[in-house]
């Protein structure tokens, strides 16, 4: 387990201590010689040697000059120096050289082999700590790139990074952050189209590709929200900074699609001379970044182009009410049209941010399911898919997408409006046949009076009562009543008045004028052809 050498000019001093003792006992497995320090180095240079023994005395190199080459050269390997009593000021002297121990000559077996023995122990205490050590390296140095994301998200993405210990943490961790001027630059893919199960394999595909685009003077790292982020260190390139980094990313924009195939969105924040401030940057490009609501996506924003302050937060009112009445009413270009006039105003509106705009489409999707919800027996599927496009503006990429979305979620509406309103409508038209078959006899019979049975409008049951029957109200009346004539008149005696009364006429001249209007006879006429 251990190698022992063994240094002594004389050749009976160095056998009787390396037989005098059980080595192997003491882990020792080989054992070497040498009879002065010149030849002792020989050894070191081409064997491991865990363990020298040696006089200090000796011609060609002493035992302190040979401590002191090994010391130096071989610093793993550990020192004991076997000397007398008058060489003890040379073994004090070999201490302060990194000699671990000396041993006082003459020695005896039983007192070699408990100080060897006591030496050893500290020898495997040494190693165990030197493994411990070396396997908490390795360990850093795998989570090394764990440790530097975890360190630059919080100093870069959050605002309370400068209060920790930046330049330790930036030497600690050797990130290249040494500048003076720094500029943030966020890139985000469009991953709504690929599975969740996939979208790490991008990422990692997305990092790396910005690795080789920008080189590693500059810090990337991810910010927990698909982003890929870039600290620039622009201090070499001050002057042009933002035209540089500008052209970067678009290179960065063309190389991640011709692998991945998605469209990239990139955005800059200003130059912060001071470390500490680089949160103010990438809060700036953050902003920048919410241009691909109303500006598209697939561009590169720099904060600097923008005039993007909220004045004051905007809803349109009247335009949402409007989408909504074409809903109801099915009237699908005027669906298109309201929905369209909703993302104009937004397109135009530059200096609406990304939560204006969320608000605003959360509001209109809360109002198509609203309606959804007053739909009996609506499929399950149409409300699911209310619910997902309402959870996908968190991560929807362009105002394009958001409204294709919305307008075929707004179609589906309006069509089961129109089934529920088509079913009802025919139920609310059978209560109303029911009721003239039941009062048809009433003079006073009138589509207000029916109006007001069922609880709807006269407007909404003459509209309705025409698009389900294809006749007007008062004609269908008409039509029962002069069924009702023409029965009586075939099947009784009863005289014209009598009958012109009983069906809901309270004129008989003006039921005879009907009756000849209706038949193309008059009532008499009527009854004797029966």
């Amino acid at each position: 387990m251990y190698t022992l050498l063994i240094v002594d000019d004389e050749a009976l001093v160095r056998q009787s201590i390396a037989t005098i003792i059980d080595w192997g006992s003491l882990g020792f497995t080989r054992i070497y010689q040498a009879e002065d320090g010149i030849e002792a180095l020989e050894i070191c240079k081409n064997c491991k040697v865990d363990l020298i023994l040696t006089d200090i005395v000796m011609p060609f190199m002493d035992g302190l000059e040979l401590s002191r080459i090994v010391t130096r050269d071989y610093p793993k390997t550990h020192i004991v120096v076997l000397t007398g009593h008058e060489d003890f000021e040379y073994a004090k002297e070999s201490v302060d050289l990194g000699v671990k121990n000396y041993i006082l000559k003459p020695v005896g077996a039983s007192t070699l082999y408990t100080k060897m023995k006591e030496i050893c122990k500290k020898l495997r205490i040494e190693e165990t700590q030197k493994k411990y050590i070396a396997k908490m390296r390795e360990q850093v140095l795998q989570s090394m790139p764990a440790l530097r994301e975890k360190f630059l998200y919080s100093l870069v993405c959050t605002p309370y990074g400068k209060g920790k210990n930046i330049e330790e943490g930036i030497r600690n961790l050797e990130l290249p952050l040494k500048g003076d001027n720094y500029v943030v630059g966020i890139i985000e893919a469009d991953l709504t189209q690929v599975s969740y199960g996939d979208r790490e394999l991008f990422e990692f595909t997305m990092k790396n590709v910005t690795q080789d685009s920008v080189g590693n003077q500059h810090c990337i790292f991810g910010d927990y929200n698909h982003h890929i982020i870039v600290v620039f260190n622009v201090d070499d390139i001050q002057d042009d900074a933002r035209d540089i980094i500008y052209r970067t990313l678009q290179v960065i924009q063309k190389a991640v699609y011709s692998i991945l195939k998605v469209d990239i969105t990139c955005a800059i924040g200003t130059i912060v001379s001071d470390i500490k401030d680089i949160y103010q940057s990438y809060k700036e490009a953050d902003i920048a970044l919410d241009c691909k609501y109303s500006l598209g996506s697939n561009r590169v924003y720099d904060i600097s182009d923008l005039n993007y302050i909220e004045k004051s937060f905007f809803y349109p009112f009247d335009e949402i009410k409007t989408l909504i009445y074409s809903i109801k009413f099915l009237q699908t270009k005027d669906i298109e049209e309201s929905l369209q006039g909703i993302f104009d105003i937004l397109i135009h509106s530059k200096n609406l941010s990304s939560s204006n705009i969320k608000m605003i489409f959360i509001e209109v999707i809360t109002c198509l399911l609203k309606e959804l919800s007053s739909i009996k027996e609506l499929p399950l599927e149409v409300w699911n898919e209310g619910i997902r496009l309402y959870n996908s503006l968190e991560h929807v990429s362009s105002l394009e997408k958001l409204q294709e979305g919305i307008l075929v979620f707004s179609l589906k509406i309006a069509k089961e409006l129109h089934r529920l309103q088509s079913h009802s409508g025919q139920i609310l038209i059978e209560t109303v046949k029911d009721f003239i078959e039941e009062n048809y006899t009433d003079t006073q019979l009138c589509l207000a009076t029916v109006a007001g049975h069922v609880g709807v409008s006269t407007g909404y049951l003459s509209a309705l009562f025409k698009k389900e029957t294809s006749i007007n109200f008062t004609d269908y009346l008409t039509d029962v009543r002069m069924k009702k004539a023409m029965q009586l008149l075939k099947t009784t005696d009863k005289r014209t008045y009598e009958i012109a009364y009983e069906i809901g006429f309270s004129n008989p001249h003006y039921f005879s004028i009907s009756f000849k209007k209706y038949s193309g006879m008059s009532p008499s006429d009527f009854r004797l052809i029966r």
